[in-house]
């Protein structure tokens, strides 16, 4: 499968870079910028903006967004979201209590450190030419952005307390002694607000940074069940095109999933996958094709992709269990959807088309890629048996 420009992540990259100008608009309204200096700042962004699109085409290639690559970048547009607002908050605040930490742990939260990393810089640079920082301000937040994503690599994996203690204790303490070393005094409230805006975001984080990573990582489940519903728009357009077509494969998704759980497979990989086996008959060319670009288009998960690749082992045979098990029923089904409801009528008539479609696939070395042991396939036959009634 070749890599195609894919609609909805340029969407989500865009409204990144539109994000972006709107935060830099309003910080620059806000400190009465000239015309000149938010030009030059937006070039800027510009440049940032080219080559974190390579970046996250790296990152999703090697799946490390969400474990996903068919990922569209809806949740990283979410915590890029939450990162420009944190930025617009802090240039509207005091010299050294700016919580920048924040950019870098909403980031990981929704993507992964090196994003988190790559956009806490970046904001930290662009606060640093609108606001004005000292030299020292702006190692204190490049500072704190480098403590903000080593820490929350951390806590996504665990809600230890000491987390959340490193982070109050460094609002509390560093804001402090980087006044001093710009002004070599000592100034006690430092230390105060500092530990104020530490407990605000500890608080914070314990409402909402493990519930956004257990949804990032959940990614790939949660979108398996959701193009599957009744609902979702290429569901309803496959209704729309044919309800025979929309028929057979609810059907299809349906004997998939029981057949995976049989063999302790993959179900909601079948149960999606089944369902847009033949998707490709939308569009004009060969299903497979077809099939494929649709899926792409709509960012489905990599797995559910690379069976509809498979489609009816044209080009690839079954490299999967789970698509071996939708190779199965699909072709039984349509041998099934075939021949006359008066032919079908017997249990012995449909019990003989399993057997014999099943068999011939077989001898025919369909399943020879796939994994799947002479015990799964005997339980997936016996199975497709006893349903009975597959129309």
């Amino acid at each position: 499968m070749q890599e195609r420009i894919i609609g909805k992540r340029v969407l989500n990259v865009f409204l990144m870079f539109v994000i972006t100008i709107t935060a830099i608009g309003i910080i620059g309204y806000e400190k009465a910028l000239w015309l000149d200096q938010l030009l030059s700042v937006i070039l800027i962004c510009i440049t940032f903006f080219v080559l974190f699109l390579f970046v996250l085409e790296h990152h999703r290639a090697m799946k490390l967004i969400s474990n996903n690559a068919g990922t569209d970048f809806r949740k990283v547009l979410k915590g890029y979201l939450i990162a420009a607002i944190a930025a617009v908050v802090c240039a509207a605040m005091p010299e050294f209590l700016r919580p920048v930490i924040v950019i870098p742990i909403c980031m990981l939260a929704f993507s992964n450190q090196g994003l988190a990393l790559c956009v806490g810089i970046f904001w930290d640079a662009i606060l640093a030419l609108m606001v004005g920082f000292h030299v020292q301000e702006l190692v204190l937040c490049c500072l704190m952005t480098l403590f903000g994503a080593m820490l929350a690599e951390a806590m996504q994996y665990s809600r230890i307390l000491w987390y959340n203690v490193i982070i109050f204790c460094l609002c509390t303490m560093l804001p402090g002694i980087f006044y001093y070393l710009s002004y070599q005094e000592v100034r006690i409230s430092l230390f105060f607000l500092g530990a104020t805006e530490g407990a605000f975001l500890c608080s914070l984080l314990a409402v909402f940074f493990h519930r956004a990573v257990k949804d990032r990582d959940a990614e790939i489940t949660t979108q398996l069940d959701d193009i599957i519903d009744a609902s979702f728009p290429l569901a309803k357009e496959l209704a729309r095109f044919s309800k025979k077509d929309y028929k057979h494969a609810r059907r299809v998704s349906e004997l998939a999933g029981d057949c995976a759980k049989a063999v302790d497979a993959d179900e909601k990989v079948c149960r999606a996958a089944g369902f847009y086996y033949r998707i490709g008959i939308l569009r004009g060319e060969t299903i497979r094709e077809s099939g494929v670009r649709i899926a792409e288009e709509q960012c489905f998960p990599e797995s559910v992709i690379q069976i509809i690749n498979e489609y009816k082992g044209e080009e690839t045979l079954p490299s999967t269990v789970e698509s071996a098990i939708i190779q199965m029923v699909d072709g039984v089904m349509k041998k099934v959807e075939v021949l006359d409801q008066t032919t079908m009528s017997s249990e012995w008539n449909q019990d003989m088309v399993i057997y014999q479609t099943l068999n011939e696939f077989s001898t025919n070395g369909m399943y020879d890629n796939a994994g799947m042991s002479m015990n799964m396939f005997l339980k997936i036959r016996e199975y497709l048996v006893q349903e009975g009634d597959l129309l």
